[in-house]
């Protein structure tokens, strides 16, 4: 099309060529002149309009093979929706024999025709199965399976059976909020640009389990998690506009379940979190994320924290209940849990020897500070690891405590593959 437009116009540019003379009284020709002009014209006039005479049969022929050419593409068109028109006939006629037990498995001798050969039987193979499944609610025997399976640490069975029950039962939120979670500690082991989309879908099934059953408590919690590692993911701006959803999130969990104990401790993680923010950090979110972060506080922190260990004592509140302790000077009581997760604690993971070690680190440092701590507590009137100066201290920490435990703060018990 572009070259009969480019054809077009050459008549103008051809038609330009053809002189015009202008009779003046200053400019007088004699008559060899006006005949030797008029000649002139003549075979101009002449090529201008043998030229314009090919542009329009080079036209008329573009036209022609333009027209011939979308013919054949409606053709082809055609001729494509009948092939998948039979394609669907055969699938049909195929998935039918399928499920009366008279397949005959597709055969081939290359090595690309057995490929596709295998490829049809998966499918067909696929469609007969979706074909032969009978919907039904979903037993609470079936749902204490899955919990079962997770708790014994069987991931991949525990999924195959959720994926087989949200199947034959599509959308029951019981099973949706433990796919979310099965689906975040897979994340947990994907890369950074992965993790992303992962926790997104996991995210979603969540919103979906608390819309069908807003009542629900467990996807109450898990959109809480799930929303702040996607916010995580997303960037720190992210991060601060969730902490409301987040907050909002943990209420609704606690009210739907009061003996929720995980999500207590989610709640008293989000109160200190919060009241870890320093001045900067708070001017920084006004700033440039134009949001105001909710105000933390350490006694309700620790008043959620007591409220969990009080609903079912684990080793991860306890430390928390200690860290907080601290945040607020009571020394002797941080010192007493310390202590507690020192010689209570059975080891029976790693994250249950992880505990007792750190809570090690932190009786050694109360106990027996090094010289330059005890300088520190002195000149600050702080109480080692407690001391809140913006800009100039941070809360001092070993380097051997790892930090990751977020992960364990959240399942409220050991998880190991």
């Amino acid at each position: 099309m572009s070259q009969v437009i480019k054809c077009s116009r050459l008549l103008p540019n051809a038609c330009r060529l053809i002189p015009r003379y202008a009779s003046t009284s200053s400019h007088v020709n004699t008559t060899a002149e006006q005949a030797e002009n008029a000649g002139n014209s003549k075979y101009l006039f002449g090529t201008a309009a043998a030229f314009g005479t090919a542009c329009l049969f080079g036209i008329s022929a573009f036209a022609k093979e333009i027209e011939d050419e979308d013919d054949e593409e409606e053709d082809e068109e055609d001729e494509e929706e009948e092939e998948y028109d039979e394609e669907e006939e055969e699938m049909s006629a195929m998935i039918e024999a399928s499920l009366s037990e008279a397949l005959e498995l597709p055969t081939a001798d290359g090595k690309y025709e057995k490929w596709a050969a295998a490829q049809q039987r998966y499918l067909l193979l696929s469609e007969a199965k979706r074909a032969a499944i009978d919907l039904r609610d979903v037993t609470a025997e079936e749902l204490a399976e899955c919990d079962s399976l997770y708790d014994a640490g069987k991931l991949t069975d525990c999924e195959d059976k959720l994926v087989e029950l949200n199947t034959v039962s599509p959308g029951n939120d019981e099973v949706l909020w433990r796919l979310a979670r099965i689906k975040w500690i897979y994340g947990k082991g994907y890369q950074s640009n992965h993790q992303h989309k992962v926790f997104h879908v996991a995210h979603a099934m969540a919103c979906e389990a608390a819309e069908i059953n807003p009542d629900n408590g467990n996807a109450h919690r898990w959109i809480a998690v799930l929303g702040h590692f996607r916010a995580e993911k997303e960037g720190i701006k992210a991060g601060v506009l969730n902490m409301e959803a987040m907050k909002y999130h943990l209420d609704r969990a606690i009210e739907c379940n009061p003996d929720d104990n995980i999500a207590w401790t989610l709640l008293g993680h989000w109160y200190m979190e919060l009241a870890d923010m320093t001045r900067l950090q708070r001017r920084w979110s006004r700033m440039f994320a134009k949001v105001d972060p909710p105000a933390g506080s350490y006694k309700k922190a620790l008043a959620c924290f007591v409220k969990s260990d009080s609903i079912e004592p684990w080793v991860q509140n306890t430390m928390h209940i200690a860290k907080a302790h601290l945040r607020l000077r009571n020394k002797e009581k941080a010192i007493e849990m310390f202590q507690r997760i020192r010689d209570e604690t059975v080891i029976a993971s790693c994250e249950d020897y992880r505990m007792r070690k750190e809570a090690r680190i932190y009786i050694h440092k109360l106990t027996d500070p090094s010289l330059y701590s005890k300088l520190m507590s002195i000149i600050y009137d702080g109480y080692l690891e407690s001391y809140r100066i913006p800009l100039v201290m941070r809360d001092t920490q070993s380097q051997y405590i790892h930090g990751d435990a977020h992960y364990y703060m959240i399942t409220g018990k050991e998880y190991t593959v």
